[in-house]
C-alpha cells in the first residue's frame, strides 16, 4: 500500500492534486518522442525522450503537467539536446492516485537519473525542483541544475495551505504532525530544498519571478543562500505560473547550460 492510499484525511487534502490532460500542444510534442517504461517499486511509469545531444531532464510542478515543459524542450531541442519529460506520479496521464506521495516521486525521480546515462543538466519548475532536488544523489554526475520558481521548504506548503484553508493553529500542528507519521520525521529536511543544496555538489541557475504572489522570490534569495555555486536571476513582472513561457527564461537557461557544455 503506497502511502497515498493510507494517509489520514487531513494530510490526503493536503497532498491532493489536480489531474489535468495533455493539451493538443503537449499530445503534438508527445507524437514526436519516443517513450520508455520504467519499473520502480512494482509499479511502471513512462518517460518520453526526443532529440540527439547532451541530455536534459526536465521537471514539472504540482498541479500540472509536463505539458508545463514543452517550450523549454522545443527550445533545446533546437540547440542541440536530448530532452526528457514525463508526468509525475498522480499528474497528466501517470498511474497513482491523484495526491502527491513525495516518497513515491522521489523514487520515481531517481529511477529516471539512473536509467539515464550521460545526464547532463536538469531543469525544474515549482514543485518540481523540491522533487528532483529530494531525489538527488551522490552518484549523479550532472552538470547543472536550473530551478525555476521552486519553494525553498515544505514547511512553507503547510504554511499556504493553512492559509488557503483557514486552519486554525492547532490543526496546523496537527496536520505538521500526522506528515511527519506519513512520510517520517525526516521529512522536513529531505523535502526541504534550502537544506539539500547545502549538500550537493553542482553548479546551479536559480530563476524566480519578480512577481511571483504563489511562491515569493523571497524563496530564491533562501536557496541561494544555502547554495554557494549556484547564479540568481529574478525576472521582472514574471508570475509562478507564466514564467515558463518567457523568452527571458528561455534564453537565460540556454546561456547557462551552454557555458556548462
Amino acid at each position: 500500500m503506497s502511502h497515498a492510499e493510507a494517509m489520514p484525511d487531513l494530510v490526503r487534502e493536503f497532498c491532493k492534486v489536480t489531474r489535468l490532460p495533455h493539451d493538443p500542444f503537449a499530445k503534438e510534442f508527445l507524437n514526436r518522442c519516443r517513450s520508455h517504461t520504467i519499473k520502480v517499486n512494482g509499479r511502471f511509469y513512462k518517460f518520453f525522450q526526443s532529440g540527439k545531444g547532451p541530455t536534459v531532464l526536465l521537471v514539472h510542478g504540482v498541479n500540472a503537467n509536463l505539458g508545463s515543459m514543452v517550450t523549454m524542450a522545443d527550445e533545446l531541442l533546437g540547440q542541440g539536446y536530448r530532452v526528457v519529460l514525463f508526468d509525475v506520479a498522480g499528474h497528466g496521464e501517470a498511474l497513482g492516485a491523484a495526491a502527491v506521495d513525495p516518497g513515491e516521486i522521489r523514487d520515481l525521480l531517481r529511477g529516471i537519473y539512473d536509467r539515464i546515462a550521460d545526464l547532463h543538466a536538469v531543469i525544474c519548475h515549482s514543485m518540481g525542483g523540491l522533487w528532483a532536488l529530494s531525489a538527488w544523489h551522490g552518484e549523479l554526475n550532472a552538470k547543472a541544475l536550473v530551478s525555476i520558481s521552486s519553494p525553498a521548504s515544505m514547511m512553507f506548503l503547510v504554511e499556504k495551505f493553512a492559509e488557503l484553508h483557514a486552519l486554525e493553529g492547532d490543526q496546523v500542528q496537527e496536520l505538521i504532525g500526522q506528515i511527519g507519521n506519513c512520510f517520517g520525521k525526516d521529512v522536513w529536511a529531505t523535502y526541504s530544498p534550502a537544506e539539500v543544496v547545502k549538500t550537493i555538489n553542482v553548479p546551479g541557475l536559480i530563476i524566480h519571478g519578480a512577481a511571483d504572489a504563489y511562491v515569493p522570490p523571497a524563496h530564491a534569495k533562501d536557496l541561494h543562500a544555502g547554495w554557494p555555486q549556484a547564479n540568481m536571476e529574478l525576472i521582472e513582472g514574471a508570475g509562478h505560473f507564466d514564467i515558463m513561457e518567457s523568452l527571458q527564461v528561455r534564453s537565460l537557461v540556454s546561456a547557462y547550460l551552454r557555458e556548462a557544455r
